[in-house]
């Protein structure tokens, strides 16, 4: 399990330095760890996902994501599609990336723009 691990945190740190969204996500919200952290426990894996995002793609792909899905970067990854896609359908990447860090409407937020620019030294 730990070389798993290891070998998906190289993966990520050792993709092209410009990289599709998702990548550039990983790199920012968790510098490519699964097992990360943050936000007094609330945001886990790859991609910080809040619980909130797991309940929102349930209901919105008809999927079964539990919390400990988080850890798991293809389930994260199947999470971080569904509700991108179907808040940013169409958009752009700036829309997408503000969307993830402030949620619906969080391409408004003034407070994702300091995202939008981390993110855009990995695109």
């Amino acid at each position: 399990m730990k070389r798993t691990l290891l070998i998906l945190c190289l993966a990520v740190s050792a993709l092209p330095a410009r990289a599709g969204l998702w990548e550039a996500v990983c790199r920012v919200e968790s510098g490519g760890n699964p097992r990360a952290v943050g936000d007094n426990s609330l945001a886990v894996g790859i991609a910080q996902i809040h619980p909130i995002m797991v309940r929102e793609a349930n209901r919105l792909a008809g999927t079964r994501y539990t919390l400990a899905d988080r850890l798991d970067p293809v389930k994260s990854k199947a999470i971080f599609t569904i509700y991108v896609e179907h808040y940013g359908k169409g958009k752009s990447l700036e829309y997408k990336a503000r969307l993830w860090n402030g949620g619906p409407g969080g391409n408004s937020k003034t407070a994702t723009i300091a995202y939008w620019k981390k993110i855009q030294k990995h695109l």
